[in-house]
């Protein structure tokens, strides 16, 4: 099990997303907190959790309880899909990832990432990993990761989901985006 730095760790502070994500194997789920770096501007993500996938809920429901993000995202199509149930019924509100949302979140990542004024990482070993490992696949008219290579792309793709519910939250909760 990873033992992560949100809140309380050093670099994420304030508000948070979580994005969880099981891997092909059914062995490992990741979750992946974003927000934005202490004292500066950068979007940071954190994986504060990796471990079997049946103490998915347990956990995200202490994170929940501790830090109430913003949001809780999890991609119904994909092997995390079994998670969207027990996490209503331990209730977690949970964003269900369309299609377009993976393709919209895996494009703003990258261009998040290649931009170091914009994205921090903690240089985690799992997350590193998958990222180094990751491969493209063609969704929805664009992009997604694939989760079917060699190394766990949970990280990854939990990373990337909680950035998109993360920067969705902001540009929400900026003052005057309700007004008509």
């Amino acid at each position: 099990m990873v033992g992560g730095g949100c809140a309380g760790g050093a670099a994420v502070s304030g508000e948070v997303a979580f994005g969880a994500a099981i891997s092909e194997d059914r062995k490992h789920c990741a979750i992946v907190a974003a927000g934005r770096e202490r004292g500066g501007t950068r979007l940071v993500v954190d994986l504060v959790w990796y471990d079997h996938p049946r103490g998915a809920v347990a956990r995200l429901a202490g994170l929940s309880e501790r830090h109430d993000p913003v949001d809780v995202v999890v991609n119904p199509k994909s092997q995390s899909g079994t998670l969207v149930k027990p996490l209503g019924e331990a209730g977690i509100r949970v964003t269900l990832l369309t299609a377009q949302d993976v393709a919209v979140a895996h494009g703003e990542f990258l261009d998040v990432v290649r931009d170091a004024d914009r994205f921090a990482h903690l240089d985690q070993p799992l997350l590193t990993a998958a990222v180094r490992a990751a491969q493209q696949r063609p969704l929805a008219g664009a992009q997604a990761w694939d989760p079917k290579v060699a190394t766990d792309q949970a990280p990854l793709v939990a990373a990337t989901g909680a950035c998109w519910a993360f920067v969705r939250w902001e540009e929400l909760s900026q003052p005057g985006v309700w007004v008509v």
